[in-house]
């Protein structure tokens, strides 16, 4: 009996001894697990503070980079900016005349000034090819008004306007255009060297007021009249109301008509005569029946009363 107590004794111990072994493994395991698990937690730490160092490298490189990028655009607009502000200050400076071409203009202002235009005329013709090259090469073909021996870019005040090379207005100017008193003038050599001119009170770069229009063949005008001139009043560059037609013609003979015109179309009334033969109205001059003013039926309704020398 006592032999069986003591084996069971022994029995119970034995079972403790493993429970206490398995529960020590169990704790053994849970600690290493435990450090398993603080380890890995470390390393994910670690990485995540790699990857975030990593990134705010990058973002750094990445914003010095877009500065620079910045910075170089911002000095590529300034450049930009500059040669743009140069070249419109250079443009808004008139170019510079030679000692000839301002004593070319000069004469020329005194000519037309004094009334001399066949002086004029000539002088322009004799000087066809500095005239070219002044507008053609040194202004370039921009209108510039010249005054005093300047060129200003504005035309404003008083002065003289190339147009073409063989086209000039001379008087007052205003926002660009003949403005008052002003004289357009034309020298030309076609069958015979002729200038044209149309002056008198101008509005917005038109004939507009009282004015003369007329050209001068004055060398080799053959059957032709040597000179014709028509006054009276103009509206936008055409004649209307009454008007006076002068004539000139080979032999020096001088004859004159007083006529009316609409928007400047001529308007036939009583006074004209129609001749069936050349089919033609003809009009005789003032106090001279001898001299007929003949205009074709055909041509009637043509515009010939206006201003052919025209700003635009």
């Amino acid at each position: 009996m006592k032999k069986q107590l003591n084996q069971k004794v022994l029995l119970l111990a034995l079972v403790g001894i493993l429970c206490l072994t398995a529960g020590l493994a169990a704790g053994i395991g849970l600690a290493g697990r435990y450090h398993d698990e603080q380890s890995a937690s470390r390393e994910a730490y670690h990485s995540l503070q790699d990857d975030l160092n990593e990134s705010v490298q990058e973002s750094s490189a990445h914003a010095m980079a877009e500065s620079a990028a910045e910075s170089a655009a911002e000095s590529a607009a300034e450049e930009v900016r500059r040669e743009i502000e140069e070249s419109l200050a250079e443009e808004a400076l008139p170019p510079e005349l030679t000692r000839d071409q301002k004593d070319l203009l000069d004469l020329l202002t005194e000519y037309i000034e004094a009334g001399e235009y066949e002086k004029a005329a000539r002088l322009m013709l004799s000087q066809a090819e500095a005239l070219s090259d002044l507008f053609y090469a040194t202004l370039e073909e921009k209108r510039y008004l010249y005054h005093d021996g300047e060129l200003t870019k504005d035309v404003e005040g008083e002065g003289l306007v190339l147009a073409r090379s063989s086209l000039l207005f001379l008087g007052e100017f205003s926002s660009g255009r003949p403005v008052g008193q002003c004289i357009a003038f034309q020298a030309v050599e076609m069958d015979s060297p002729r200038y044209d001119y149309a002056s008198g009170e101008w509005k917005d770069g038109r004939l507009n007021g009282e004015g003369e229009t007329g050209y001068c063949c004055y060398e080799g005008a053959g059957e032709e009249n040597r000179s014709l001139t028509r006054r009276g009043i103009f509206r936008d560059d055409r004649m209307n109301g009454e008007l006076l037609l002068t004539t000139v013609n080979a032999q020096g003979e001088e004859a004159g008509w007083t006529m009316q015109a609409e928007n400047g179309v001529l308007v036939i009334d009583d006074s004209w005569q129609y001749d069936s033969s050349q089919d033609a109205y003809q009009l005789p001059s003032d106090g001279d029946a001898s001299h007929a003013y003949t205009v074709p039926a055909d041509r009637i309704e043509e515009p010939y009363f206006q201003n052919l020398l025209t700003w635009e």
